[in-house]
């Protein structure tokens, strides 16, 4: 290529027109030599373009190939990466929520047990209680009625034997007038001892259980 040039530049010079007839040789260099050397060197710039075309092809083609296969193998590696984290946090939160329940529940049973045996368990000693005052009262107010009827069979009729006769209007200082504010022996006592109220009495059956709370 080196040879080439200069004697492509000699045989154009030969070729033109002689120096004697020509006032201005020189032209020839750009009107005839530009063009060939040009095209001479076209060769070369052809080259170096077509190295330089070549090279950046190859990086452009490898980088494209690298960023390919780089971009999808991140994105399926990035994908496994991101569906383990998802996996991951859904096995821990299914396995947090259902221990946290099972607590729950058995708090929550335990406390449902307390409520029914703090319900429940008072009506025992009060069920005795009640129990016991219910048989006293019978006893009591049995032994009060009884007692009211005896005296008001006995006593009463007892002292209906002694009643004076009623004093007479000329009988002045009778007993009646001394003591206007209390029953004395005579018309104006004819009172009975003050009946107190007794209550039925109910047979309660074996069956009737009073330990149980009534809702």
């Amino acid at each position: 290529m080196k040879l080439l040039l200069p004697l492509a530049l000699i045989s154009t010079l030969a070729s033109c027109t002689s120096w004697q007839n020509n006032p201005r040789p020189s032209a020839e260099l750009p009107c005839r030599i530009a063009p060939e050397t040009n095209r001479g060197l076209a060769y070369v710039s052809g080259g170096v373009g077509q190295v330089a075309t070549s090279s950046l092809d190859v990086t452009d083609d490898t980088l494209n190939y690298g960023g390919k296969v780089v971009d999808r193998q991140a994105r399926d590696y990035t994908n496994i990466g991101m569906n383990a984290v998802r996996r991951t946090d859904d096995i821990v939160y299914r396995e947090t929520t259902r221990y946290l329940d099972y607590g729950l529940d058995t708090v929550d049973d335990g406390a449902s047990y307390a409520a029914s045996a703090i319900t429940r368990w008072p009506a025992v000693p009060t069920g005795v209680v009640m129990r016991g005052l219910g048989s006293t009262r019978k006893v009591y107010q049995s032994t009060v009625a009884a007692y009211g009827e005896a005296v008001n069979r006995t006593y009463w009729p007892f002292w209906n034997i002694f009643t004076p006769p009623e004093p007479k209007p000329y009988m002045v200082g009778s007993l009646n007038d001394l003591h206007p504010g209390y029953a004395l022996p005579g018309s104006s006592w004819h009172c009975r001892l003050p009946q107190l109220p007794v209550e039925p009495m109910v047979q309660e059956t074996a069956a009737k259980n009073p330990y149980t709370v009534s809702k």
